[in-house]
């Protein structure tokens, strides 16, 4: 599942600079998760998350739609 995180910590890294880093730790935090132990479960609770609260502010709803999907397909191909 690392993969996976690494991946969109990647792209969000684009899309938010360096404060993306914190912010996927905050999403950690709020699932209660770990990196190092991180789930399938996990991710599609960060990328939920992600889709809700941290992405329509940049990329709008539309916008945020697409990434999740886009994210949740990486967590996919990761499993």
């Amino acid at each position: 599942m690392t993969i996976a995180y690494e991946r969109i910590a990647a792209d969000l890294h684009a899309i938010w600079g360096d404060m993306a880093f914190a912010m996927l730790r905050k999403r950690l935090r709020d699932v209660h998760a770990e990196l190092a132990t991180l789930t399938r479960d996990d991710l599609v609770k960060i990328v939920q998350l992600l889709r809700e609260r941290t992405l329509p502010a940049v990329i709008g709803e539309e916008g945020a739609e697409a990434k999740a999907t886009q994210y949740l397909a990486w967590v996919d191909d990761a499993a």
